[in-house]
């Protein structure tokens, strides 16, 4: 099972980090988490197309995460994929892709009026899920869901895959987690938020309430330190954020194996 990168950062547009979204290739199968701003370009420049993914999983919806979502949809229909899109996500994520798909419809209409595309229309399925098991593949990729704390949102999940060889779990948003640190103990390779809101590019926003939302890099390496990780992967990053100061500030708490995490980087 190998992982990449496809974008690191946030809402704020950023060319060195497109918005958050994680490749998952486990032999013939290939997954993603979130599909963030830029997500869609930086799938083909890591070899990979909209149709190679049959499963999507979304950690939240808060659109840094879901917002090429349209653009995946619509770029595998016309790579004539046969297969089912299959999204996993919280309550309302049926009805954000029924929206998507209404908007997109006028565009899918003409298409198939003209016979340049002249197939069915997108085929999404979606699964509102809870916390625990929610895939299993006959290749033997096993994707659980986890409960996170991102304020004030009331299903937030982090996602775990596993195979016989290796196991890659990614936090999402989420403050410092227990629930995180029990469902990602010793996993092989943790990608987690490492959000330094102080540097947050907005004149009114109250740094307080990000402290119920995020995690610093100043507390991951406690969250680490206690979940144990082959690889911890720090993500989520802020545009003014300094890679070295981030290394500083994770490892006041945590000495393990580190990466500050940068788009297209594989593990």
């Amino acid at each position: 099972m190998h992982l990449t990168l496809l974008g690191t950062g946030l809402p704020f547009i950023n060319p060195k980090r497109r918005g958050p979204a994680y490749l998952i290739r486990a032999g013939e199968e290939s997954f993603m988490v979130d599909c963030g701003s830029g997500a869609m370009h930086r799938l083909y420049e890591a070899g990979a197309r909209p149709s190679d993914i049959n499963h999507m999983f979304i950690t939240h919806l808060h659109m840094d995460h879901y917002i090429d979502l349209g653009h995946f949809i619509m770029m595998r229909w016309i790579h004539r994929s046969d297969e089912p899109l299959h999204l996993y996500g919280s309550q309302g994520l049926q009805r954000m892709v029924d929206l998507l798909l209404e908007m997109h419809g006028p565009d899918v209409e003409l298409r198939q009026i003209t016979r340049s595309l002249p197939r069915p229309a997108p085929n999404v399925i979606v699964h509102e899920i809870s916390e625990g098991p929610i895939l299993e593949t006959p290749n033997g990729v096993k994707v659980s869901a986890f409960r996170v704390e991102h304020y004030p949102l009331d299903e937030p999940f982090g996602f775990r895959f596993d195979t016989k060889n290796k196991s890659i779990a990614f936090s999402g948003d989420t403050c410092p987690s227990e629930n995180l640190i029990k469902h990602t103990h010793k996993v092989d390779v943790l990608v987690h938020e490492s959000t330094e809101y102080t540097k947050w590019d907005a004149p009114d926003v109250d740094h307080s309430h990000k402290v119920k939302t995020h995690t610093h890099p100043e507390k991951l390496g406690f969250v680490a330190q206690d979940a144990e990780p082959g690889l911890l992967i720090a993500t989520h990053l802020m545009p003014r954020s300094v890679p070295w100061e981030l290394r500083e500030m994770i490892s006041e708490g945590y000495k393990g194996n580190l990466l500050i995490g940068e788009d297209l980087m594989t593990a």
